[in-house]
């Protein structure tokens, strides 16, 4: 059974990690787990500037975003749509740090990273979710 709006929007605030799958140019698929935040109903992460991601996604800005929870009861979101690049964003690459490993290990990632990267905007065209605690009863 698919979550919720408001489901949908707690589940992918909480520090899940996502993975992210782009096309190369043969078409060959590439997925890579990133920290991301969730704003306004769009997927927001880091990358590289030269990554392979991000030159996929420069040459084809079609993607998907995964984002499931990896115990049991299972939740699972699947976000298609088309990422945007903007520069990277010093504050908000802090705020998914800390989001993720609190605030003292965050800090000190942010500190020793070298610089947010670019930034990644996923707009998405379709949502696909579900809980599985909602499917069945055992």
């Amino acid at each position: 059974m698919p979550l919720t709006p408001q489901e949908l929007d707690t589940f992918l605030s909480e520090p899940h990690i996502a993975v992210v799958a782009t096309a190369g140019p043969t078409g060959k698929p590439h997925a890579m787990p990133v920290w991301y935040a969730w704003r306004a109903g769009k997927v927001l992460f880091h990358t590289g500037a030269d990554s392979k991601k991000m030159r996929n996604l420069r040459a084809n800005p079609r993607v998907s975003v995964v984002v499931d929870s990896k115990v049991a009861p299972y939740k699972v979101v699947v976000i298609e749509g088309r990422a945007r690049e903007g520069a990277g964003d010093g504050a908000l690459a802090t705020e998914i740090a800390i989001h993720y490993l609190g605030e003292q290990f965050g800090s000190r990632y942010v500190e020793q990273s070298g610089g947010p990267g670019t930034l990644v905007t996923v707009e998405p065209d379709k949502i696909i979710s579900w809980d599985y605690a909602r499917e069945s009863n055992p």
